[in-house]
């Protein structure tokens, strides 16, 4: 009976999640396309070997896919930018879920009350099934991190194109100003 317990204990650590970091360098990314007359751009980037990392930004707004890009603006409404450091969530060696802090800002009094941060949580895409945005947590809250990593566990449970992402934070938190346009007939 112990034995048996400690192999479940052991079989159970054996598919935890884990946290692999990687750098988004915008600068060092290929560009995928530029529109000269609005100023947005698509890049490809590095992520994990086989999951690069696809972001666009337009309106001086940001989109990040994983994976595979997906056919969904997904962003906060007000101005915003990225971090640098994608923390993957893994299990056995593959990716299925990716965390971003993002920087917003209203720019609409010039004061602190115009910024904000908030962690998207986004499943990471295959060809078969592309990703999304699973949660958006703001960064005020208590423990955001873990609250980000425990809203990763479920993000091979969530229907991109069906389920909203969850937003987690006060009423008045940016993260309640993030947008999924979801296409039509999805």
């Amino acid at each position: 009976m112990l034995l048996a317990g400690v192999w479940l204990l052991a079989a159970g650590h054996a598919h935890a999640a884990e946290s692999v970091y990687t750098t988004l360098d915008l600068d060092a990314c290929a560009v995928l396309d530029q529109d000269d007359e609005s100023g947005g751009i698509s890049l490809q980037c590095d992520g994990l070997p086989g999951h690069p990392v696809f972001a666009s930004e337009g309106d001086l707004r940001f989109d990040v896919d994983y994976g595979v890009p997906n056919d969904r603006w997904e962003s906060f409404g007000p101005f915003n930018s990225v971090n640098q450091t994608v923390e993957w969530r893994v299990v056995d060696g593959l990716p299925h879920a990716a965390i971003l802090r993002f920087f917003i800002d209203t720019g609409m009094t010039g004061g602190a009350e115009d910024k904000g941060e908030a962690l998207v949580v986004s499943r990471v895409g295959t060809e078969a099934v592309p990703g999304c945005v699973v949660a958006v947590i703001d960064a005020k809250v208590e423990q955001a991190n873990g609250v980000a990593r425990g809203a990763a566990a479920m993000a091979t449970r969530f229907a991109c194109g069906t389920d909203m992402p969850v937003a987690i934070g006060p009423e008045d938190s940016f993260a309640r100003s993030f947008n999924s346009i979801v296409p039509e007939g999805q």
